[in-house]
């Protein structure tokens, strides 16, 4: 009596038993399933990198597969399906990101490419799931699959939207606390404002980094544990109860440690106790979790015990498609690299002959929060008694120094939160200056003595001869045939006080610009 084996009853499947045994097959299906994700994680790092507010991104890989895993070891019961429609699906989605890969590189200032990139390369895994084991086990990798958007950077306007609303309700509630203490405070925009210093709720202190981290952790538990939806909404919840509150607690910490001891070593205890919250909140969040959610939910089971096979040609097709489009965009851009000396950069002509010209220095904290490279700044005053400063950020070519930078830290963005609401904002208006064109937006803010009128440019340092190019080319198409990619930025800022309309600023401005500002190579 004899029995058939797995091997012999199924020969289409790929069973997983035996890993020591090479095939290409296994190999080139690997292949065409990581790859998407290692360009994914290639694109998402410079934000892990570089932005602290996404710093926790890091832990999103290691923690995602981790719950891939789980889902996974958990399976062993589940019959495979038919995934009707999976191959096309898979072929469609694979040939979306080449072209949206190509593009992206061109347009790190726009999110719509990271998020549709992210997108195309979740649905892309699901096709594959299913290709392999049907639909029913695709959608039971939702989660796992989907964590992955916890870590992809917000587009600039919610992201702002959440940033300025949580540095307003902090500092607002951070006054009122120190009230109830006893301790004299004034909330100015972003600012709270003591008798012994001024304590700026940057993007640090608003809460945004450990709410987010929190939301990541909160999604996390809840998929770890497999608890019910109405638990993993609480989990969510209580993470950001943790963020606002804890970080109302740190700003009344340092605003103690200001009047304590003034501004000295104010930047090691602001990092201190953004640290210490953020660990205990993590502690607080996983001792919930056990209590609710008790322990980690497997079954532990064992995985699917076999997989439908991708077809060969299929595997190596999605294969070198992936290979040639990473090695073939690189390619293309670093013909196009070499071409960067000639590209125009601004030049500024300090008036050093105005009366109280005064240069600026730009704190390295400053620095860090927009992630220039490089700053100059200065004010003086004119004849007719206004009052003028000129600012000059530099962001650097090269990743850190991409075009996702500068966009962050608009006039429209950082007045206000400096306590100067934004009261108008004026036409785009294009200028005439020597080497070019400048393309400056201009709004007004009220103070208490009297308006201040800002005029803010931003130049890519590509070879165009007019600043602000993006506006033309939103969609990136003519960046990318030109192979420009990791441009240098260059961000021009007047701000004017002392004349009582938009109309009378602007037109000293105008008469200003030129003797100040030039395109140069």
């Amino acid at each position: 009596m004899s029995s058939k084996s797995p091997q012999t009853e199924c020969p289409e499947d790929v069973l997983t038993q035996d890993l020591s045994v090479f095939s290409w097959n296994r190999a080139l299906a690997w292949a065409a399933i990581l790859l998407p994700w290692g360009m994914l994680i290639s694109y998402l790092q410079v934000f892990w990198t570089y932005s602290p507010q996404y710093q926790y991104g890091w832990l999103v890989v290691p923690l995602g597969m981790r719950l891939y895993f789980l889902r996974w070891n958990s399976l062993a019961g589940r019959k495979r399906t038919h995934g009707i429609g999976a191959s096309g699906a898979t072929v469609l989605f694979a040939s979306l990101i080449l072209p949206i890969w190509f593009i992206r590189q061109a347009t790190t200032h726009w999110s719509v490419p990271g998020y549709g990139l992210t997108l195309l390369v979740v649905l892309y895994s699901f096709a594959m799931l299913a290709l392999m084991g049907g639909w029913r086990l695709s959608r039971q990798m939702v989660i796992p699959i989907l964590f992955i958007f916890v870590a992809v950077k917000l587009p600039l306007t919610p992201e702002q939207w959440m940033i300025q609303s949580l540095s307003r309700f902090v500092a607002a509630a951070s006054v009122e606390v120190l009230h109830l203490c006893g301790i004299p405070a004034i909330k100015s925009g972003n600012l709270v404002i003591l008798s012994r210093g001024i304590i700026g709720i940057s993007e640090a202190c608003s809460g945004i980094n450990s709410l987010q981290s929190l939301f990541m952790v909160a999604v996390f538990l809840g998929e770890e544990r497999r608890m019910r939806i109405w638990l993993r909404l609480f989990m969510v919840g209580l993470g950001v109860f943790l963020s606002l509150a804890f970080n109302i607690v740190r700003i009344l910490f340092l605003s103690l440690m200001c009047l304590r001891n003034g501004m000295t070593n104010f930047e090691q205890w602001h990092d201190n106790a953004g640290w210490s919250i953020l660990l205990v909140s993590l502690g607080i969040m996983i001792f919930v979790a056990n209590q609710i959610g008790g322990k980690v939910k497997s079954d532990g089971s064992g995985p699917p015990p076999a997989l439908r096979r991708v077809p060969t040609w299929m595997a190596a097709s999605l294969t070198a498609g992936f290979l040639l489009t990473i090695i073939g965009t690189e390619a293309w851009y670093r013909i196009h690299d070499s071409k960067t000396p000639d590209a125009r950069h601004v030049e500024i002509q300090w008036p050093k002959a105005k009366p109280s010209f005064n240069l600026i220095d730009i704190p390295n904290r400053v620095r860090d929060i927009t992630l220039c490279t490089d700053g100059q700044s200065a004010r003086w005053t004119e004849a007719d008694g206004s009052e003028w400063t000129l600012s000059l950020l530099k962001f650097g070519g090269g990743v850190k120094g991409t075009s996702q930078w500068a966009p962050m830290h608009t006039p429209d963005i950082c007045f206000p939160s400096a306590g100067m609401p934004l009261k108008e904002t004026h036409p785009l208006t294009r200028l005439n200056i020597p080497g070019g064109q400048m393309l400056f937006h201009s709004w007004e803010f009220r103070t208490p003595r009297g308006p201040v009128f800002v005029f803010y440019s931003r130049h890519n340092e590509g070879n165009s001869e007019t600043t602000d190019a993006f506006l033309q080319d939103m969609f990136g198409v003519n960046r990318a045939i030109q192979g420009q990619r990791n441009l240098g930025q260059q961000t021009v800022e007047f701000a004017v006080s002392g004349y009582g309309d938009y109309q009378k600023a602007f037109k000293a401005f105008k008469q200003q610009v030129p003797w100040c500002v030039s395109l140069k190579k």
